[in-house]
């Protein structure tokens, strides 16, 4: 089977057990789990001509699981947007592509039955856990054969795969391999291939109507078992139109300043910020290759570095070792010196929590934190200083690079990724020499001072691109209410760089308890690390914890003004006017009176209701009242914040 297939595409296959023929009449599988685009896709391709050479029927699975590493809103958005355009793509192809969304009543094991059915499954490789046990798990099960193709690299990583200490080793080992691909266009896939037309073991999303509609999409979004405190990138659409779209706008207009402007954080035009499109697979790394090569300037050089070498020495190294989160990667003179250093006494040490919500010691280190939160990228250049400063305020080693894993992974588009393990881990050591005298705590590992960063970058600058609007919300939150439930939103809001105030209601405010039955997984983590850095399980404890550092008005000193119907309610507070944005409450009726006249004066379209159920639309019986809040509020954000989300791209297919 494989060897019937081409060059270009045989070298990228790596067979997973044994079998080697299809096996029945089933359908011809392609299993897409990180490789989102229709144009140079060698596993769609693969199985297009796997299907044409023993004539089976093929169709195109994408499912969107709910078990991955931080699985929310922000990730499980762009790939979401992913779906549209595949959908829109394979239709183009004549290849019938299908969509799952696992959720609430819609969990079934789809891979298990297509690996009974089918005749043989061809799946994208994506050499991380828990991707690689899911396909192992397939294919040890199936009664078919089942292979994985590599999408993600020029140089194919069964062709390589080995993992070298040094960069410049991985350039020299591959330089033949190397130029040959960049130099070749990448063969269109000729091969007709008929549309699996039978059952299928799930019902498919129906993509035209529910994901490209913003508000049936956020109710089956509602109903994953996703963590909607972190919010979508509103500025950033996910699928391939809009990552060529930017491609080709950088190639035009950036690409030829790339060496002189790529180390200036200050200066976000200077990159391609690219890296979450190569993540998701929305572009082929081949194409972007062959175009940048073409160019042939001293700054398409350094970008085909960084694409080629250090990116791809990554993925080949990922490939190859058997657990690639451990410590145990690193050198052994990176481990000794983190041994010799272990009791050296850390100056300040950050409950993780506070480093999560950017309060460090460290403005710089803030901003770069919550460039993350807000914006789910980092400058390229900073990741090593912003990586480097963890070891210093962590206890140890392996707590260094779990945070700095979590951190990037959590709120990072690119996180998840084999270039995000590396680069965690790159920071204590790997691919790297020592560097003499040992410093405290650093040991003989390269040094990285926050400070001497500062003194070369343009804070003020770079500050004020970390603070841009990511909608255009402007106005003030007021949380009505001192509960448990009420200082959640409120932190929520706080965090995520809102003008907020709570409200102290005068009415009684019904007590909300934490279940621990009903919370999902990151409702508990997130009470658990406040627990763990207040050291107790008190509910007034919690909330006032939640509440510090938010504003807090009594009733009384609530004063709004609403002279003018044709302007937006006002808080008024020591002179000055902030409009209101909206007011969150439990309930309306035990808002104080002065913000009566607000939701009078809107019709209530300044209100979010954090524990009622809009409209009766949504069942949340498995909800605890805390997750109801918080998916309440995320739907208002939602509302306020989708129309900012750039809707078309404009996209010049060529060939080179």
């Amino acid at each position: 089977m494989i060897e019937h297939l081409p060059e270009h595409l045989r070298d990228r296959v790596r067979p997973l057990n044994g079998l080697e023929h299809p096996q029945g009449d089933g359908p011809v599988v392609v299993w897409l789990k990180s490789s989102f685009r229709t144009h140079e896709n060698p596993a769609i391709d693969a199985g297009r001509h796997i299907a044409a050479k023993y004539n089976l029927p093929l169709v195109i699975y994408h499912g969107l699981d709910e078990r991955y590493p931080f699985a929310s809103l922000r990730h499980h958005n762009m790939i979401l947007d992913a779906a549209v355009d595949m959908n829109e793509g394979c239709t183009k192809l004549g290849l019938r592509y299908v969509f799952h969304l696992a959720r609430e009543g819609h969990r079934p094991s789809v891979m298990r039955s297509f690996a009974e059915d089918a005749s043989c499954i061809v799946t994208d490789m994506f050499p991380l856990p828990p991707w690689t046990a899911w396909v192992e798990t397939i294919a040890r099960s199936a009664s078919c054969p089942v292979v994985d193709v590599d999408c993600h690299c020029v140089i194919p990583m069964p062709l390589y795969g080995k993992s070298v200490d040094r960069p410049f080793k991985f350039r020299n080992a591959t330089k033949k391999m190397r130029k040959r691909r960049v130099q070749s266009s990448w063969p269109m896939c000729r091969v007709d291939a008929r549309p699996y037309e039978g059952p299928l073991p799930f019902e498919p999303v129906d993509v035209q109507s529910v994901l490209k509609n913003p508000m049936e999409r956020f109710a089956l979004l509602r109903t994953c078992n996703i963590d909607p405190t972190v919010h979508p990138v509103w500025q950033e659409r996910g699928g391939e139109h809009a990552a060529l779209s930017k491609w080709q706008g950088f190639l035009s207009n950036g690409l030829n300043g790339y060496a002189r402007r790529r180390n200036n954080a200050a200066d976000p035009t200077g990159v391609s910020r690219l890296s979450y499109a190569f993540h998701y697979g929305f572009l082929s790394p081949m194409r972007v290759a062959r175009e940048a090569a073409a160019i042939g300037t001293k700054s398409a050089d350094k970008y085909l570095d960084e694409l080629l070498i250090f990116r791809e020495h990554a993925w080949h190294h990922i490939y190859s070792v058997s657990e690639p989160y451990s410590p145990s990667n690193l050198p052994s003179w990176a481990l000794e010196s983190w041994r010799s250093t272990a009791d050296d006494p850390r100056t300040v040490l950050p409950h993780p929590v506070e480093l999560e919500h950017a309060k460090s010691p460290s403005e710089l280190w803030n901003l770069c934190q919550r460039s993350l939160i807000h914006h789910g990228e980092l400058h390229n250049n900073l990741r090593m200083t912003w990586g480097k400063a963890l070891p210093l305020w962590t206890n140890d080693l392996e707590t260094s690079l779990e945070l700095g894993q979590k951190l990037n992974d959590k709120y990072a588009l690119d996180g998840r990724d084999p270039s995000s393990v590396v680069g965690v881990q790159w920071c204590h050591g790997l691919f790297d020499r020592p560097f003499f005298p040992s410093m405290p705590v650093m040991g003989v590992v390269r040094k990285r001072d926050i400070l001497t960063h500062k003194s070369r970058l343009d804070v003020e600058r770079y500050e004020s691109h970390v603070n841009r609007h990511q909608t255009d919300v402007e106005g003030v939150y007021l949380v009505v209410g001192y509960g448990l439930l009420e200082c959640l939103v409120a932190r929520i809001l706080y965090d995520k760089g809102f003008n907020v105030y709570v409200v102290k209601s005068e009415q009684h405010q019904p007590e909300y308890t934490m279940q621990a039955d009903g919370e999902s997984k990151w409702l508990g983590d997130y009470l658990e690390s406040i627990h763990a850095q207040i050291g107790t399980s008190s509910i007034q404890e919690i909330t006032s914890f939640l509440a510090s550092g938010i504003p807090v008005l009594d009733a009384g000193e609530v004063n709004i003004s609403v002279d003018e119907p044709s302007v937006r309610p006002a808080l008024v507070l020591n002179g000055h006017q902030q409009l209101i944005e909206c007011i969150a409450t439990v309930d309306d009726s035990s808002a104080p009176s002065p913000l009566q006249s607000v939701l009078e004066y809107d019709n209530g379209s300044l209100l979010c209701q954090l524990h009622s159920l809009p409209h009766g639309q949504r069942d949340d019986r498995h909800r605890s009242e805390l997750e109801t809040a918080v998916w309440n509020l995320s739907e208002h954000l939602w509302q306020k914040s989708v129309s900012q989300q750039p809707a078309s791209y404009s996209v010049q297919m060529k060939l080179v």
